[in-house]
């Protein structure tokens, strides 16, 4: 079986590079060895989060480490997998770990697999299942020996208490870039982690603009139904559902959406879904986690005032 390492980065200063999501995930879903390699500026804070996850887990620690010192992960990264004959190495599917994935990859001279739907290895073999375009077609790749790849998974923790080792690492801390949040609005949807999606219920075209508002102020995509984008309210690629776009957020808006298998059959893997609609019989707060009956618009504005 081909053991499967983990990587995190835990910048105190910054909350992306780490997922807990995909951590619980590996471990339920995936048999065989399993590690997780951390690297952080405050390991005493978060030892006992990952002394809790059921992986082993390994944390390189210096005070001055930062998301800006990715050459320096990279190289320590190199240096402990340039002579492991078998393993898959997984980042979170996000820009940071993309990033980080395929530098690794390309000075280790593996295969590079972002933004994976799920991976099944066995003896000899990983195979991973990929995403082809905005379609819901899937592609399957076969690896040998050792690859990286980018992934997003879910499941539960076990809080089974493992080993963790804090080893101090040497990292120049010296980077003069800055690691600057990009807000999520305009950014591709597919890979959004929060989607404010608007459907008819909204009533016109002039409505999408407190929603667009919405959006920014959560650091949210914006997503919409067919029947908006029909319509011409919204541009067509902003078309969450089986003729466009699958999504899997972690927080999915749904306002003024019906519910149509046409248009959650691309959202049924957000990990909470939070609806408003006027009609309590609607289909969408079968799926939802939190529903509100009543007026999306009215709902968009207090969120406007409130944040």
């Amino acid at each position: 079986m081909v053991p499967i390492y983990y990587i995190q980065l835990e910048d105190k200063n910054i909350d992306e590079g780490h997922n807990s999501n995909n951590l619980a995930g590996l471990d339920s879903n995936f048999k065989g060895k399993k590690e997780v390699l951390v690297f952080s500026n405050h390991a005493t804070e978060i030892k006992d989060k990952y002394a809790s996850s059921g992986v082993k887990t390994t944390i390189y620690q210096n005070e001055n480490f930062s998301v800006t010192n990715l050459p320096d992960v990279t190289n320590t990264l190199r240096k402990i997998f340039v002579d492991k004959a078998n393993s898959l190495i997984v980042f979170d599917k996000s820009n940071l770990g993309n990033s980080l994935g395929s530098q690794l990859a390309a000075v280790l001279n593996v295969p590079f697999i972002y933004n994976a739907k799920d991976i099944c290895c066995d003896q000899d073999h990983i195979i991973v299942n990929q995403d082809i375009g905005k379609t819901q077609a899937l592609r399957k790749v076969t690896l040998d020996d050792k690859a990286v790849i980018s992934l997003s998974c879910n499941g539960v923790v076990s809080h089974s208490k493992n080993e963790v080792d804090i080893i101090d690492w040497e990292c120049a801390g010296t980077n003069a870039a800055a690691y600057v949040p990009e807000a999520n609005s305009d950014n591709d949807l597919a890979y959004a982690k929060v989607i404010v999606a608007g459907g008819k219920g909204l009533g016109s075209p002039d409505k999408f603009k407190p929603l667009a508002t919405l959006a920014q102020k959560l650091n949210a995509s914006v997503g919409a139904t067919k029947a908006v984008t029909d319509q011409g309210w919204i541009d067509k690629n902003r078309m969450i559902g089986i003729s466009n776009l699958s999504v899997a957020p972690d927080v999915y808006y749904a306002f003024g959406i019906s519910g149509a298998v046409q248009h959650t059959a691309g959202m049924t893997k957000s990990k909470c879904v939070i609806a408003v609609n006027t009609d309590e019989a609607a289909p969408i707060f079968k799926l939802a986690n939190y529903g509100i009956v009543g007026d999306a618009n009215q709902v968009i504005k207090q969120l406007n005032e409130l944040l």
